[in-house]
């Protein structure tokens, strides 16, 4: 069969890729554990296309001809089966191989050394095999919205092994895109970098910080799968570097966030004590305060941060947060302002100015930001946007109807993901609904009137919050002033142990 020809599954031969066996005839891939997976034909025949490139780039143009017959089709055809390898490549093959986007040409697949190998490699590597290992790495491309994406920069990190240095600079890249794509792709540079260089604490913790992100975006196995890996890697950076801030961070990540607040912070620190400014460190710690009511201490940990590190979608969605959440209002404008004329259309950045338009007296700026079609973000689907404007038309113009009519529509929103429940819960307070704020909080935090999935938003986005990890910082934000006014509020801070961990700590929330 030419490369060109189109692909038919029922004459290519049985073959390895990573840790699966792929079998074409049968539309299936065998896991290491003996697991049949099937693949619908056209995410198969693209498959089959980059794996028998062996590395090389495969254009847009070649895939179409080989694995559409040479048919027209849409971008979003080939992102779509594109997102279901990488699907692949994470949840059944354990990251054993990933697909690399290279900008304006095309695709091309990787298979990576495993963990384990790299894990017990001793002396570094040849000359020869880094270079090939550095050899065509590719740049990332496009929702950890709100998640953990600004922990994770190399801003700070000292004497770099020239060697992998690329490799960490465009691992940066991926991570701070936010979105579960650029963790994947980061996760990929980074374990390519301590194959190189096995002895470098500092790529093992920031691989370690990775997988602890990441896991954020799996469902069961393979979160634990990726738990687990980035426990091995913290043990590596520790052994190499025992005062590793990135292991740290990893560390407290991957404790249940609900609840651990006084052993998150008591690890961070410690860590801090040694590394004061480190950006990973600075932003964890800030949204630790958040978490806990100390909005004030958050901010000023934020600003520190925007000091030391360049201004990053994921870096100034997180800084005009906090500076808001501190009542610092006229600071939040302006550093949102700068933020949203360098990033108009990123996801984070769009939603943060939305928000602040909303709680701050501005609802009709809000509306007119979700009806804008040509600003708006990519991959958020259209009904998510049509609930937001929704959303603000009812607090431009509030009217007894109207908002019985949106607080319905909210409890139907929550049950659809714990993002969707996070908004849901600050738009009825903001609306003078705070017995419904409550109504919906029970169920996120405590599973109590109904279920809120995991997921946070759409599920092509790719990102969950489990029970254990539900968030607590917006119940503290001005959106829910309401609900720290009513009597249900103090119930909630106790059943949550937020009232214990200030009582122990000796700490009076900012609220109070």
């Amino acid at each position: 069969m030419e490369q060109d020809d189109p692909i038919e599954l029922a004459h290519v031969d049985p073959f390895s890729l990573g840790s699966l066996r792929v079998q074409p005839p049968l539309r299936q891939a065998i896991t290491a554990d003996g697991h049949a997976e099937t693949i619908e034909p056209r995410v198969l025949q693209v498959l089959i296309a980059l794996a028998r490139a062996k590395g090389a780039v495969v254009t847009r143009d070649q895939l179409i001809l080989r694995c559409w017959d040479g048919r027209v089709v849409g971008d979003d055809a080939i992102n779509r089966v594109i997102g279901r390898l990488r699907r692949l490549a994470s949840e059944r093959a354990c990251d054993s191989f990933r697909i690399e986007t290279i900008p304006k040409v095309g695709y091309r697949l990787i298979e990576d050394v495993p963990v384990a190998a790299a894990v017990d490699a001793s002396p570094p590597p040849s000359t020869d095999r880094r270079r090939l290992m550095l050899a065509g790495i590719g740049a990332a491309s496009v929702l950890l919205s709100g998640g953990a994406a600004w922990l994770w920069a190399r801003h700070g990190v000292d004497r770099v092994p020239p060697e992998i240095a690329p490799l960490l600079d465009q691992a940066t890249v991926a991570i701070q895109q936010g979105t579960a794509e650029g963790a994947d792709q980061a996760i990929g540079l980074l374990r390519r970098a301590v194959a190189v260089r096995p002895d470098y604490g500092d790529a093992w913790g920031m691989l370690a910080m990775t997988y602890a992100v990441a896991a954020q975006s799996r469902t069961e196995p393979a979160r634990d799968a990726m738990r687990a890996r980035a426990a091995q890697a913290i043990e590596q950076a520790r052994t190499l570097d025992p005062g590793n801030c990135h292991a740290a961070v990893a560390t407290a990540l991957l404790l249940p966030q609900t609840g651990h607040w006084a052993e998150i912070e008591r690890i961070l620190e410690d860590a801090a004590q040694g590394n004061p400014d480190r950006l990973p460190l600075l932003l964890a710690r800030a949204m630790l305060c958040a978490s806990v009511g100390r909005c004030r201490e958050a901010a000023m940990l934020a600003d520190r941060a925007a000091r030391v590190a360049a201004p990053t979608p994921a870096l100034v969605q997180t800084h005009v947060q906090l500076l808001w959440a501190a009542g610092r209002s006229e600071e939040a404008d302006r550093a949102m302002a700068d933020a949203f004329a360098l990033y108009p259309t990123q996801f984070a950045v769009w939603f943060v100015r939305f928000h602040l338009l909303l709680f701050t007296g501005r609802a009709n700026e809000a509306l007119a930001q979700a009806q804008n079609v040509e600003g708006r973000p990519i991959g958020v689907p259209e009904e998510d946007f049509a609930a937001l404007a929704d959303v603000a038309a009812v607090l431009a113009a509030p009217m007894p109807g109207a908002i019985d009519d949106l607080v319905d529509q909210l409890f139907r929103q929550a049950r659809q993901g714990a993002g969707y429940a996070e908004n849901a819960i600050q738009y009825a307070a903001a609306l003078g609904r705070p017995d419904a704020a409550f109504d919906i909080a029970d169920a996120y935090f405590f599973g109590r009137g109904f279920v809120v999935q995991d997921r946070r938003f759409a599920p092509q986005q790719r990102s969950y919050t489990r029970q254990a990890d539900r968030r607590t910082r917006f119940l503290f934000f001005p959106s829910t002033a309401t609900m720290r006014a009513h009597p249900r509020f103090g119930l909630l801070t106790k059943e949550l142990g937020l009232e214990d961990y200030w009582r122990k700590r000796g700490i009076r929330p900012d609220f109070r």
